[in-house]
């Protein structure tokens, strides 16, 4: 690999932040892209984060301006859309297409990002928003580089912690309420979703877990 690069930004923002901004402007594109755009959808941090990405990504100038490739990705479809995004992510990023994604090992998945000189703190959300970008373009990635996108910082398994959800709603006899009410309960949680941020996701299972001990408090009273 070439000599690494001085300090350069990716995009760290959650992806899905980032494909529903495109939906907001398939509606209309603005003249310049700043935050009265999105109004009140996006906290200040997500979307500074939207901002960085937009901008990292060339799709906006300094000012804000659209770049002719954010207009083209918007109103994009289908197959059309994997293409122009699959164009935007290998020119932003080159040095991660120089491995061999079908069959690189996570070393060489982080190896390749460190490339760019990327502060520790956000390395993990700017593999996250690459590797759900991929797969959005159709970019076939290795299982070793997958295996990252469900592991959290704290060690704990989202699909473990998932199953609290479930097995609510598999057993309401356990605490004494109807399936109904137990339903009505848990549609307030979304299901989980390892593109949120880390403290979103321990928000989510502290969350479930407190509930499920609320009720089985509810049930021994």
């Amino acid at each position: 690999m070439q000599r690494k690069l001085g300090k350069v930004g990716l995009p760290y923002v959650s992806y899905r932040t980032f494909r529903n901004f495109l939906e907001l402007l398939s509606e209309g594109m603005p003249a310049r892209i700043d935050r009265s755009v999105w109004g009140q959808r996006y906290s200040g941090t997500s979307g500074q984060q939207l901002m960085t990405a937009l901008k990292t990504l060339d799709l906006i100038d300094e000012e804000g301006t659209p770049a002719r490739s954010l207009e083209e990705l918007v109103v994009s479809v289908g197959s059309e859309r994997r293409n122009y995004l699959r164009i935007i992510l290998r020119d932003k990023y080159k040095p991660i297409f120089e491995i061999d994604l079908k069959r690189a090992t996570r070393s060489q998945f982080n190896e390749a990002f460190r490339f760019f000189g990327i502060n520790e703190g956000v390395l993990s959300k700017c593999q996250l928003f690459f590797i759900q970008a991929c797969q959005d373009a159709g970019i076939e990635l290795s299982a070793y580089i997958l295996a990252r996108r469900h592991g959290l910082s704290n060690g704990k398994k989202p699909e473990k912690t998932a199953k609290t959800k479930q097995n609510i709603l598999r057993s309401p006899e356990e605490f004494g309420l109807s399936e109904t009410v137990i339903s009505k309960i848990l549609e307030k949680y979304p299901d989980f979703d390892p593109s949120w941020d880390p403290q979103v996701q321990k928000a989510w299972m502290d969350g479930m877990v407190n509930l499920y001990e609320g009720l089985k408090k509810e049930d021994n009273k």
